[in-house]
């Protein structure tokens, strides 16, 4: 029997979601970004051992951030000459917002901020705009995030992107996502 539409959708988001969020692809990324020298070899392997927690503390931001991903998929070819897509992450931003206010989950109300609204009404930049809260939860997730989804997307890291950006842009996407602060050893009193 052939899968249908629904089946078809759902295995594909299940697909793409597992290749954003294994460990080995980011690992591969991060190594990528040694070689570059963006990070060090240290912060890489810091990296990689806080990965696995952030990954699951952070799920609900990513679920989220997911789902403004497969609306990008969906209005991407739509022949109608509205912004239905951006018009879809404001109302799945302020929707969710409003959902969890009404179950007085005040935790994840605050990742549904105005800030995010805002960013999901900027057309193409919107996509991105759960980065805000998954930066704050982990800025170091949401670097490494964004560095492998952009390297998979054109074969060069975030980093080197901003490298040969313009100043606005370079500042723009430094401001989205910020040059993760190694973990220095505290003092031994």
């Amino acid at each position: 029997m052939t899968p249908t539409l629904h089946e078809r959708l759902r295995r594909s988001i299940d697909e793409a979601k597992s290749r954003l969020v294994d460990l080995d692809a980011l690992g591969h990324t991060m190594q990528h970004l040694v070689q570059e020298g963006a990070i060090t070899e240290q912060t890489a392997s810091s990296f990689a051992c806080a990965l696995p927690g952030q990954l699951k503390g952070s799920r609900y931001i990513l679920s989220n951030l997911g789902a403004h991903l497969a609306i990008g998929v969906i209005f991407a070819f739509d022949l109608l000459p509205l912004p239905l897509g951006t018009i879809a992450r404001v109302s799945w931003v302020a929707g969710a917002r409003l959902v969890e206010v009404f179950r007085r989950n005040r935790g994840r109300a605050r990742i549904h901020s105005a800030g995010v609204l805002v960013l999901a009404a900027i057309p193409w930049f919107g996509y991105a705009a759960y980065l805000l809260p998954l930066r704050r939860e982990s800025g170091e997730l949401a670097f490494v995030l964004a560095n492998h989804s952009w390297l998979a997307r054109t074969g060069r890291s975030y980093e080197d992107f901003l490298g040969r950006s313009s100043y606005p842009l370079r500042r723009l996407g430094r401001w989205l996502i910020p040059l993760p602060i190694p973990k220095t050893a505290s003092p031994v009193a």
